[in-house]
């Protein structure tokens, strides 16, 4: 009798040869698919990881897989053309909930069809991602197994599933509850979904490509499958109808899914391929002034592929394990001339792109110049620079930057000014000053030093600090008043009958007691998914306060000569407030290195609208950003 000592999994792992990738059959259109092996329970996943192309007749037909990494450590095997290929434990989980009984399943995955130690290999592949998830006959989403009650959740997403397909609804509100057969307010299955809707795959900027590229999308949790078009209606029913203007001022509540941010880029997208239209100014997509006719504008530049700077600053809230991939990920989605390349600093990638915004202004001016035009302050190129140094400044910043350029893997301390509430500012007036980068100085402005800051608040709010959010509204406000009324008797910005306080109070739309009323146009009926505790009151609304009012990130000061207004936190006597020509706000800066550097954007009452440019003992000045 022949006795064969058995081994457990790991040791056969051990002493099978691990595997060693071979050279793509073609740097431009090459891929690698993974065919699962049939196999069933706890057999261990078996793989042929084979040659293909992402286009042309030699392609092989293949879904592709979007999943997380999780912590990225590869301490699970799997058997890749017969030797050891170790994996991270969610891509495993994914493979043995996709293998089939009795025939193999095509894949393409990130993580076993690109040799992710060859960086050159790595920067073609990414380059090539849009279209290899385009091609791909459906784009499968893996959110894992079941966890935290997630049965319950996906339960309710069924029950909500099944009144869109039969009951013809597609609005839903507290009182109809009841009716459908749905649990109550604040019931643990309302929980469960919003937990199932905040799973770490919707938090990936990667995912955004992913998703938006391909029509036929399946969201996969245990054994339970929606599809894309499922999980929309789903959670429109939950937070309301979907937006129809594509705006990137983040101008939504904080309990908004990131789901809800994804699909708005993928509704355009879609309409991109379905509407196509005649091509408009795109300048109008960072303006917030709503007339009938920048609506229809907007509408006709849906024929113009989103700028990256549209896409960076709609995802700013999702997360990457590798700071380049804020840029890289979305490559396949927008307009560029960015080759992607892993030997290249987060910095130095967040700085090209910075460096190719100002540089696309120093472009369309020249050409300008040369047939006797001037360049207006309304371009597209022009207002993109603008945006992106209202996202930029010390305010937004932890990585080594020059203090202009964002920093794209920290969420923004400040709603911008730039976005206005209601109307557009023109502080800096409508003819362009200087707007200009030198890799030897900097980036080269011009325009009026409007005055020093004398005495700055320090309260910080935050939806984020500790507390009880009121208090720390209230707070903020007796401070603001102090500074108000103590250090001010008449500021520039005042009129014989409104002293400048309180013009700046509606302005910016702050009731008496310091809370945002917001715009009417924005408000959001409260979501089915909303904690109870977040349920607002309508005049004293916290939650919008510290996430899209005007004070959230921002102080009360007072300058030297009078002014007054909002400034970054952390802002210090003795910075300066800088109106550059041609800009919406005006900026704080601080002496650093000869020049300057980008605190971050002011609004100071009395200079809004370019009333300081007209002042005769301010004189234009060249600036230099650090």
């Amino acid at each position: 009798m022949n006795l064969t000592r058995w081994k457990s999994p790991s040791q056969q792992h051990e002493e099978t040869p691990a595997f060693r990738y071979g050279l793509l059959q073609s740097t431009k259109t090459g891929i690698r698919l993974a065919q699962i092996l049939p196999g069933s329970g706890n057999k261990g996943i078996a793989i042929k990881l084979i040659d293909s192309h992402v286009t042309g007749r030699d392609r092989i037909a293949y879904d592709a897989l979007s999943y997380t990494w999780g912590d990225g450590a590869r301490t699970k095997f799997i058997i890749c053309n017969g030797r050891r290929l170790a994996v991270t434990s969610t891509l495993l989980e994914a493979l043995q909930r996709f293998r089939d009984q009795s025939k193999v399943v095509t894949l393409w995955s990130d993580q076993i069809c690109i040799c992710q130690e060859r960086v050159k290999e790595r920067n073609n592949q990414v380059q090539m991602m849009g279209e290899i998830y385009r091609s791909a006959r459906k784009v499968v989403v893996w959110l894992g197994e079941h966890y935290d009650d997630s049965k319950a959740g996906m339960q309710l997403a069924d029950q909500l599933r099944n009144i869109l397909r039969y009951r013809n609804v597609d609005d839903l509100r507290f009182c109809d509850l009841d009716a459908y057969g749905l649990p109550g307010r604040g019931h643990k299955k309302w929980k469960a979904l919003a937990a199932v809707l905040r799973r770490p795959w919707f938090w990936r900027t990667w995912v955004v490509q992913e998703v938006v590229l391909n029509p036929n999308v399946e969201i996969v949790l245990g054994a339970n499958m929606l599809t894309w078009e499922d999980l929309e209606g789903i959670v429109a029913l939950l937070e309301g109808p979907i937006p129809r203007i594509w705006q990137v001022d983040q101008v939504f509540s904080v309990a908004e899914l990131p789901f809800s941010r994804i699909n708005r880029i993928r509704l355009r997208h879609r309409r991109l391929i379905t509407r196509p239209t005649t091509l408009a100014l795109s300048s109008t997509i960072l303006t917030t002034d709503w007339t009938d006719e920048s609506q229809n504008l907007l509408e006709d530049d849906q024929a113009d592929d989103p700028e990256l700077l549209d896409l960076l600053l709609m995802s700013r809230g999702l997360g990457t394990t590798d700071p380049r991939d804020k840029v890289y990920a979305l490559l396949g989605l927008g307009k560029h001339d960015i080759i992607p390349d892993y030997q290249t600093s987060p910095e130095d990638v967040f700085l090209e792109f910075a460096q190719h915004q100002i540089g696309s202004v120093t472009d369309v001016r020249s050409r300008k110049e040369q047939v006797g035009l001037e360049m207006s302050v309304n371009e597209r190129e022009v207002r993109r620079a603008m945006v992106m140094l209202s996202c930029a400044g010390r305010q937004n910043q932890q990585r080594n930057l020059p203090s202009w350029v964002p920093d794209w893997t920290v969420n923004l301390a400040s709603r911008p000014l730039i976005f206005g509430l209601g109307k557009r500012y023109s502080a800096g007036g409508s003819k362009l000053g200087m707007l200009d980068y030198d890799f030897d100085v900097g980036l080269q402005l011009s325009g009026i030093l409007l005055d020093t800051v004398h005495h700055v608040g320090s309260v910080l709010l935050d939806f984020d600090v500790p507390g009880d959010p009121h208090t720390l509204i209230t707070e903020w406000w007796r401070e603001a008043q102090q500074i108000a009324f103590e250090r001010i008797a008449r500021s520039p910005g005042s009129t014989l009958y409104l002293d400048a306080f309180e013009a700046m109070c509606r302005r910016l739309q702050l009731c008496k007691h310091g809370y945002y009323l917001g715009e009417n146009r924005n408000q959001r009926r409260n979501s089915f998914l909303d904690d109870a505790d977040l349920i607002p009151d309508v005049a004293h609304n916290a939650v919008q306060t510290l996430t899209l009012g005007p004070t959230r990130g921002r102080n009360m000061f007072a300058s030297s000569t009078g002014y007054l207004g909002l400034v970054p936190h952390g802002t210090r006597e003795g910075d300066v407030v800088f109106v550059v020509r041609g800009a919406d706000v005006p900026y704080v800066l601080r002496q650093y290195e000869g020049g300057y550097e980008l605190i971050g954007e002011a609004y100071v009452q009395g200079i809004m609208e370019g009333e300081g440019l007209g002042m005769n003992d301010l004189m234009t000045q060249d600036i230099v950003l650090r």
